[in-house]
């Protein structure tokens, strides 16, 4: 099985080199590692050059400003896609696992046609789990709507669904394919016996890069 994760950072390099190296100790799994940079002025860049000389990144896309998270995934995407993956992962800067083998557990998941995440911990806004199934063995919980810190995807899904570069530069890119794939009969769940945090918690982020959100809020953001 061959699987890409996808990133995106913009600053917050304590975020990044932390979350990154939690993906790489407890993937449990083989994995191609693709970033792209938005425009970060705080080392970022040096430091992604470092692990792609390390190995441990495959490829990264250098922006000189921030094109938003739909427009940035969809650059990647394009890369990634003639490569011929099997899982396709897209992992926020923000995402800290916590259990070994996270990744191999939620690529297998979403072989089986789901869009995939561990359960994300720390949330202001906690996604509720309205029912339980078991697929490939592993306990999975189907929430009402569910965020894009961590999502899984069979690669299959990319060969005809891109990101509506309409979306904020924000987000909202995983309301709309979580619509998507529902509508085409596909399945959204959480690996509830694999926990991630949002990395420091919702409100840690806040407080500890208030400038972060503040900027998020002046390129069009709700606050």
């Amino acid at each position: 099985m061959r699987i890409a994760v996808l990133s995106l950072c913009r600053d917050r390099l304590d975020f990044t080199r932390h979350c990154f190296k939690t993906l790489h100790e407890l993937a449990g799994c083989e994995f191609d590692h693709y970033v792209l940079d938005q425009a970060s002025e705080d080392g970022s860049r040096e430091w992604l050059h470092a692990e792609i000389d390390a190995g441990r990144l495959r490829h990264c896309v250098w922006q000189g400003n921030n094109v938003g998270v739909s427009r940035g995934i969809n650059q990647l995407l394009e890369v990634v896609v003639p490569r011929g993956y099997d899982v396709i992962v897209k992992y926020d800067n923000d995402a800290e696992l916590l259990c070994e083998d996270t990744l191999k557990v939620a690529a297998k998941v979403a072989l089986e046609g789901w869009i995939i995440s561990p359960h994300i911990q720390g949330l202001d806004q906690t996604p509720i789990v309205e029912r339980e199934e078991w697929v490939a063995g592993y306990r999975v919980g189907v929430p009402n709507i569910m965020g894009g810190i961590f999502m899984a995807a069979p690669a299959s899904l990319y060969q005809t669904y891109r990101h509506d570069e309409k979306n904020p530069v924000w987000g909202m890119d995983d309301a709309r394919i979580v619509e998507h794939w529902r509508a085409y009969g596909g399945e959204v769940g959480y690996l509830l016996d694999y926990p991630a945090n949002h990395y420091l918690t919702t409100q840690g982020q806040h407080d500890a890069v208030q400038w972060y959100f503040d900027r998020r809020v002046t390129e069009g953001a709700p606050p």
